[in-house]
């Protein structure tokens, strides 16, 4: 169990630098005057997605966290949490 807690954080974190390499490329777009309007906003889209998924997957480990550490879970903080998306 210990070994899961300690690669939660990595995980989302590689997942964090990969929004931030699709941030970046999306502002390079912006910058230079490139990209059509299409590209562009299926950049946002992914990036969007992208931010998403990592709050969801967020969500779903803290919900692990504290099931395996028997702690009570807060059914509104749940359901507030899964209206954000």
């Amino acid at each position: 169990m210990e070994n899961k807690k300690k690669s939660c954080p990595e995980k989302l974190l590689n997942r964090v630098s990969r929004i931030e390499g699709q941030v970046r490329g999306l502002k390079k777009m912006l910058e230079s005057g490139s990209g059509d309007c299409n590209k562009v906003i299926a950049q946002v889209l992914a990036v969007r997605e992208a931010v998403a998924s990592l709050g969801a997957e967020i969500l779903q480990e803290e919900l692990v966290c504290k099931i395996s550490d028997r702690k009570k879970i807060d059914e509104k903080q749940i359901l507030k949490l899964l209206k954000m998306r």
